[in-house]
């Protein structure tokens, strides 16, 4: 007699499956919207992606046997992105449009890192290194607003390899801010996912009333970043395993499918 199987939740690497998937479709539109061929259902399901990713990550950071190493993983992977994006720039290997790639998702994971651990010390009454690593990006951030002109080359190529900035990561203060509420709160999963989408309905509103928006369709065809909430759906179907290890995967999938869609793209413009 056949027993039937019932729904175990979502493990870890259930959710990079998914959010890998949802982020390909993001990309596509991204890189080929101009071909007019691509929805933008795409974007909008894509949405989700950076979410889950953020989510994921904040479980591995917890969870991980040797955060430095993980640390320094993902930082080298934004260096190394970082330094291609200024290379192009530089170089002028822009798309003929003047297009080129700004992702980098790990820039947002090494800030998030550094106020994951800031928040971790605070816990233990370690109050110093707590504090400064909370204030840590936002230091680097207001020092090179700071900087003479005469330097800003130099500046903005630190900034794209060894020291990314909030607000100009990918994600921008949203992914800070939501970072930090679901990794503070992970140990209390209702109230972790019920902030998280209370958060993010507040900031994503404030953007959408600075926007002027002229209609309120354009909420579904121009700022549709609100639409990333829908990942807690998701999120709230983590069962809290791991699942099977796979990790070298999804740290050379991500850039490697940047750069092939970058170079298509490129021959098709």
């Amino acid at each position: 007699m056949k027993t039937k199987k019932h729904f175990r939740g979502l493990s870890g690497l259930d959710l990079k499956c998914l959010a890998m998937v949802l982020m390909v479709l993001d990309h596509l539109h991204y890189f080929f919207e101009f071909t007019g061929r691509i929805p933008l259902l795409f974007s909008q399901l894509g949405r989700l992606s950076g979410w889950l990713f953020l989510f994921c990550a904040a479980e591995g950071f917890a969870h991980t046997s040797n955060r430095k190493r993980y640390f320094l993983r993902c930082y080298g992977i934004a260096a190394a992105m970082g330094l291609i994006q200024y290379l192009i720039q530089f170089f002028g290997w822009t798309r003929a449009d003047g297009f080129y790639p700004a992702n980098n998702i790990f820039a947002t994971f090494v800030l998030c890192f550094i106020l994951w651990q800031g928040l971790d010390e605070c816990k233990k009454k370690r109050w110093l290194p707590g504090i400064g690593l909370l204030a840590l990006p936002w230091v680097w951030y207001f020092s090179f607003a700071r900087l003479p002109l005469s330097i800003m080359p130099y500046a903005y190529f630190l900034q794209c390899t060894l020291f990314p900035l909030p607000f100009l990561n990918e994600g921008g203060i949203y992914y800070l801010i939501g970072g930090l509420t679901l990794y503070g709160l992970r140990r209390h999963r209702a109230v972790q996912l019920s902030v998280f989408v209370l958060t993010l309905t507040g900031l994503y509103g404030l953007m959408l009333l600075q926007m002027n928006l002229s209609h309120f369709t354009e909420i579904f065809t121009l700022a549709y970043e609100w639409m990333g909430v829908f990942a807690v759906i998701f999120m709230a179907l983590y069962n809290g395993k791991r699942g099977p290890r796979n990790q070298r995967f999804f740290y050379w999938f991500y850039p490697l499918h940047v750069y092939l869609f970058y170079l298509l793209s490129c021959l098709m413009v």
